[in-house]
């Protein structure tokens, strides 16, 4: 099963405070964080990965196209930041196919088995999938019972009532999505994801969550990658 992906890696890093060098080539547990990204990528049986880039987009590149990952690795320079939405449709020329995708944000660690959250989301007939477990989080998703996407619990504030019991979690920053995305004809320019997803969801589309217990990390901040150079090595 050949799979396309993209790793979102174009982010500027503010929490690490990585003026001098790309947030993905912080090192985490001895690598630049975005080689573990690329690795797991590769075990769950992707061949081409498209990376955006922007800050020090030179030094991210010169990385990316002098090691080998055993993979075909597109790297599509932004010009301004495009956030996470615009950065997808902007490279749709080398992920739409028809075939779903997978996204996954360069500064996430997790040992969930992404071949199997891929086969489930290719089983469902969701326009995207969304790797999320349970956690505190200012941010939560909100889904039914069966786990499909409501909203996000910050569109309260633009009046958007959601149920009570509506299920609260966190997401993971992996989505398994379908080239449907673009045929929603979303305009282009910088936009978050979700911002793409409020518009299916407003439009009759469906999204699910996939709920992991696995372990999980974002290594935006330094304790959390210390954190996880000491949980790598034991897990190595």
């Amino acid at each position: 099963m050949a799979v396309k992906a993209m790793i979102l890696a174009a982010g500027f890093g503010t929490r690490l405070g990585t003026a001098g060098i790309p947030k993905p080539l912080v090192p985490a547990a001895g690598r630049p964080m975005i080689a573990w990204v690329l690795d797991a990528l590769r075990l769950c049986g992707c061949s081409d990965v498209v990376v955006n880039v922007h800050h020090h987009a030179s030094l991210l590149g010169d990385y990316l196209r002098g090691t080998d990952f055993g993979l075909t690795i597109h790297i599509v320079e932004e010009q301004e930041i495009l956030g996470t939405g615009g950065a997808v449709l902007n490279a749709a020329a080398y992920l739409d196919d028809g075939e779903p995708f997978l996204i996954h944000n360069a500064d996430i660690h997790t040992a969930q088995d992404l071949r199997v959250f891929f086969v489930a989301h290719r089983r469902s007939s969701a326009l995207a999938t969304l790797l999320v477990n349970r956690r505190e989080t200012s941010r939560a998703l909100l889904f039914d019972d069966s786990l499909r996407l409501l909203g996000k619990e910050q569109w309260s504030e633009d009046g958007i009532v959601y149920s009570p019991d509506a299920k609260h979690r966190g997401f993971c920053g992996i989505h398994a999505v379908s080239g449907e995305l673009f045929r929603l004809g979303f305009p282009a320019g910088f936009s978050d994801i979700f911002d793409i997803y409020r518009v299916a969801l407003d439009s009759g589309y469906f999204l699910n969550g996939y709920e992991t217990d696995a372990y999980w990390t974002d290594l935006g901040t330094t304790e959390r990658i210390r954190a996880f150079n000491v949980w790598k090595s034991e897990h190595p």
